[in-house]
């Protein structure tokens, strides 16, 4: 892991540097240039295990967060169903298959998932990711 995520970061300084047009407003580029002040301070391994801590952050948000959610749709099959037509109601899926669906899955349909954006406000109220 850490041989590549030595060449990642190498890659994203180095592509960083590159990049001409103009200031980024991402925490990489942020970080990349309070480097550029005080060298001494801010590393690249420093740089680095930063990058790390993010990525694995949201991994394990995310993963405890659809778990939880799964959990609670098994566990109450009429809010699974109501999901499920919320769903189908905005997205077209003429064929059934999975290419068409990720296709039809827009910001447009997302927007009218409001069952859906309630049930996993719902879910991280009762069982946030990050403790209170």
């Amino acid at each position: 892991i850490n041989d590549y995520l030595k060449n990642s970061f190498s890659f994203m300084v180095v592509a960083s540097q590159l990049d001409s047009e103009g200031k980024k407003d991402d925490i990489l580029s942020r970080f990349l240039a309070a480097s550029e002040k005080d060298p001494e301070r801010i590393t690249d391994r420093f740089l680095r295990d930063t990058i790390l801590s993010f990525m694995l952050a949201g991994r394990d948000t995310t993963s405890v967060t659809l778990s939880w959610f799964l959990y609670m749709i098994c566990k109450h099959p009429s809010v699974e169903r109501k999901i499920l037509k919320e769903i189908n109601d905005a997205v077209s899926n003429e064929d059934g298959s999975i290419e068409n669906f990720s296709e039809s899955l827009n910001n447009t349909a997302l927007n009218r998932m409001h069952y859906l954006h309630a049930a996993l406000a719902e879910t991280l109220r009762l069982y946030p990711a990050v403790p209170l």
